[in-house]
């Protein structure tokens, strides 16, 4: 069945020595801002992280991992701890999307590593570990990965510093207002405006951390049917989300309602809060999680009985892996939502998906006929006979 939850955007239980010892690398020293220097200079590098963010975000997984590889040897190269650290940590994410959760815990072992010698934090490391921790329902150890992140500083100021510099966007402005983030009059002041811009964008990081770390608490404790537990968490989690101009936080604290609406039993509210996660992934264009959501909200709605809806959402997640040429899913999602869709009395939603069917069924066909002719290309030539 393709319905499941979404435990996180995002996302161990093994390797506690090598962990535990580098839990004091989030806080031993001061954490830093990035120095300007090679890595900010090295076109290869910037070149190789922004195409592998660009592919992630996607849903491309198998070029981005390919282009964070790249990234990784480049800042081995020229021995730079803190972008081989960063590479080594979004490689561990691109490997946590294909569900490779043990080489994403290696790759997480050596961010650690390299972030530590680099001076900065490690906190959204022990975040990741926390994240594959209870997609494999070991909640022990995502909790002790979230206690390690607690301790760990705000991973913000040298990522502000990247920020500005134009390597990666951590915090989302576009579209702010969306959210209730808005801007005193003043902050439009050249000079006044910019340090009240960098002191929020700094404000905005450590508040987002935070909050993160309480959502995470909160699906955490949802996946153990603890529902007053998830409450506070989640209630101190939306508290600290609302001071922080981040799109993609929201969408998070969208999700970890969703998934308390659902053990509540509360469908609708919990359908209605994913498709709010999708709309704000989309208006940051990250388009990796869309499908995973909206089958998500499809399973909340049919559960609230609303079967129109639910196909409507399967009908636009199949679409999604059509356009990536995931044709096996996309036909696997048009087959469950055939099933629900004899039971509506949506005309739209029945010649939607008949069309969709039909451009699906034509593809798949086509990829048949290509590997047939390949396969007979590449068929060794019969021996001669006199």
């Amino acid at each position: 069945m393709i319905f499941k939850h979404i435990a996180a955007p995002k996302l161990p239980s093994w390797l506690f020595v090598a962990l535990s010892s580098l839990l004091v690398l989030g806080c031993s020293t001061t954490s830093k801002k990035r120095p300007s220097n090679l890595a900010d200079k090295d076109s290869r590098l910037v070149r190789y992280v922004d195409s592998g963010r660009e592919a992630f975000a996607e849903g491309e997984i198998d070029d981005a991992l390919k282009e964070y590889r790249r990234a990784i040897l480049r800042a081995w190269a020229i021995d730079d701890p803190y972008e081989s650290g960063t590479a080594a940590y979004h490689l561990a994410v691109c490997l946590v999307s294909r569900e490779r959760y043990c080489e994403a815990s290696d790759w997480l072992v050596d961010a650690r590593a390299e972030l530590g010698r680099a001076q900065v934090s490690t906190g959204n490391t022990w975040l990741l570990s926390a994240e594959i921790a209870m997609a494999q329902e070991q909640f022990e150890d995502a909790n002790l990965f979230l206690n390690y992140a607690s301790a760990a500083c705000p991973p913000c100021e040298a990522e502000v510093e990247v920020a500005r510099s134009g390597s990666h966007r951590l915090i989302a402005k576009d579209n702010c207002d969306q959210e209730g983030c808005r801007s005193p009059c003043w902050s439009r002041l050249p000079w006044l405006g910019k340090k009240w811009e960098n002191k929020k964008e700094l404000q905005d990081c450590q508040t987002s951390f935070q909050a993160n770390i309480e959502l995470a608490r909160a699906r955490l404790t949802a996946k153990q049917a603890d529902l007053c537990a998830a409450k506070k968490h989640y209630h101190c989690g939306a508290s600290l989300a609302e001071d922080a101009c981040n799109l993609s936080l929201q969408a998070d604290r969208h999700e970890a309602a969703a998934v308390i609406f659902d053990l509540e039993g509360n469908f609708m509210q919990a359908g209605m809060h994913r498709d709010r996660e999708v709309e704000l992934l989309r208006s940051i264009a990250e388009y990796r999680e869309l499908p995973t959501i909206l089958d998500a909200a499809a399973h909340s709605y049919c559960q609230a009985e609303r079967l129109d809806l639910a196909v409507e959402r399967l009908i636009r997640s199949a679409r999604i892996l059509l356009a990536r040429g995931e044709l096996d899913a996309s036909w696997n999602h048009i087959r469950i939502a055939g099933e629900f869709v004899q039971a509506t009395e949506c005309d739209a939603n029945r010649i939607r998906l008949a069309l969709l069917a039909k451009w699906v069924e034509e593809s798949l066909a086509a990829k048949a006929n290509t590997g047939a002719n390949e396969g007979a290309a590449t068929s060794p030539e019969e021996p001669k006979r006199d």
